[in-house]
């Protein structure tokens, strides 16, 4: 998809400079803590003052200033089927999957711990959706099985039942080089093709405030090295994990997003990054995060203007606080895709299912996204005039208190001219009664029912699948029940 319109801004020039500016003294002055002493010598080695003992490290400016601007403006990632690669950058938005939620909810089991089960099942609706170009990750964690192997099985049922382009999970670098290994021979690739251009990615979330843990370091650095791209994404929970203002998130969530970003250039310069955002609020009331709500759009806003400061290609979210498929979920999620759209976004993580502010990946509410997704981008940037003399030879036509259900101008294009939702039923009241007096939530129980009906696999050579079982039955009897790192 390309976005429609140009990105929005609530920053002045002069301060996106200020907030540059003052995220910089909090590098310079407070410091981010690592904790992980791989990180150390490298950021030594390149101009930081590192306290060994807490693992506080100070950035010079100019130190930042020169790693960041060596981060890609833009970049591809390679899907199994070369015909459905993603780019990011430009006018490009990239609708990914819900993500690494616990638990999964139909209209008709009700709400559970995740399983392979239904993670498989996702995955075939979402190379069903024509809106979801990728997967961002475990769709719902597959709770059912063993976390040391997990990935293994993932990175399996991802490359086997889609050939979309696909996120592996950079906690550590064992599930790096496995899921490496496993697109390599899902793809048919070699190391040097792997490293030429992104195939995978995964997602640094920087412990906010101020803390950046090992094993994400570890996996984003193994990433790196090997040609893939890292999202670096603070989690600005304003009033929880940021300054509860809008002015304080944002600083924050820049220098974390920053200082993280120029650690990565300096191991591993002109490495593609992600200016990851994750802007939201909490309630007040119960400190639960709330998503699709003003504050939220903002910040997504806000935190576009910055990457492009950076220029960096921006990765931003989708999701609802809503505990069913209701009026709440629908306009929460239209809330975050308007943030997406006015913020500049290229990634939208969590795009397709995201509910319980983050907690559930809803059946039904896949199925509400795609097609809220699909209707945003329907909307017209421009009028076309190029049919105005059929326009005035068919109002000619008509005349005062005629119609224009029955003329040539409308029956050449009633098919086409307007866009229609999946989900919407447009008929009168009465119709409505007689077909059942269906809701939204029942329409969407029988669109992804269908949709898993219709799915067929996308073709996939034998000796390759074979290859792949054989890769992942060995690396489970060599992990065994051992915790990876």
């Amino acid at each position: 998809m390309r976005r429609r319109f140009s990105p929005s801004a609530v920053l002045s020039d002069d301060e996106v400079h200020e907030v540059h500016r003052l995220s910089m003294r909090v590098l310079s002055e407070i410091g981010l803590t690592f904790h992980a002493e791989s990180a150390w010598d490298t950021l030594e080695a390149n101009g930081c003052t590192v306290d060994r003992d807490t693992g506080n490290v100070r950035f010079d400016p100019a130190v930042v200033e020169h790693f960041v601007g060596l981060a890609p403006g833009s970049f591809g990632m390679v899907a199994r089927d070369p015909g459905k690669t993603v780019h990011f950058g430009g006018d490009s938005i990239v609708w990914g999957s819900a993500s690494s939620a616990p638990n999964v909810v139909d209209a008709e089991r009700g709400r559970r711990p995740g399983t392979g089960d239904d993670f498989q099942k996702l995955i075939k609706l979402g190379h069903m959706i024509p809106s979801c170009h990728l997967f961002g990750g475990h769709s719902v964690e597959p709770t059912d099985r063993p976390p040391n192997t997990r990935h293994l099985d993932s990175v399996f049922d991802w490359i086997t039942l889609s050939d979309k382009a696909l996120r592996i999970y950079g906690i550590g670098t064992t599930r790096v080089d496995d899921g490496l290994e496993m697109i390599k021979i899902g793809y048919g690739i070699d190391e040097d093709q792997l490293r030429a251009m992104p195939h995978t990615m995964s997602i640094l979330n920087v412990n906010s405030p101020l803390l950046v843990d090992e094993p994400l370091v570890l996996g984003s650095v193994a990433l790196a090295k090997r040609g893939q791209a890292t999202v670096v994404s603070p989690v600005a929970m304003s009033g929880a994990m940021s300054p509860i203002t809008a002015s304080g998130s944002l600083i924050q969530h820049n220098a974390e997003s920053v200082g993280v970003s120029a650690y990565l250039q300096m191991e591993v310069p002109g490495c593609p990054l992600f200016y990851g955002s994750l802007v939201a609020t909490v309630d007040m009331r119960s400190g639960a995060p709330v998503m699709g709500v003003p504050e939220a759009v903002t910040g997504a806003i806000a935190a576009g203007q910055m990457a492009r400061f950076y220029d960096m290609p921006y990765r931003t979210w989708l999701g609802s606080t809503s505990n069913t498929l209701d009026s709440q979920a629908a306009y929460e999620t239209m809330m975050s895709i308007m943030a997406a759209h006015m913020g500049g976004a290229h990634f939208v993580h969590h795009g397709h299912g995201w509910m319980q502010g983050g907690l559930t990946t809803g059946f039904e509410k896949t199925m509400l996204d795609a097609d809220l997704i699909q209707m945003y981008d329907a909307i017209k940037p421009r009028i076309d005039f190029s049919d105005a003399d059929e326009v005035l030879d068919a109002i000619k036509e008509v005349g005062a208190g005629g119609h224009f259900l029955g003329s040539p101008h409308t029956m050449t294009r009633y098919t086409s001219e307007f866009h229609t939702p999946t989900l919407s039923d447009w008929s009168n009241y009465e119709a409505w009664e007689e077909a059942g007096s269906t809701r939204v939530i029942d329409r969407a129980t029988l669109a992804w029912k269908e949709l898993l009906e219709a799915y067929e696999a996308p073709p996939l050579k034998d000796a390759v699948r074979a290859e792949l079982s054989e890769f992942v039955e060995r690396r489970k009897r060599e992990i065994g029940t051992e915790d990876i790192g």
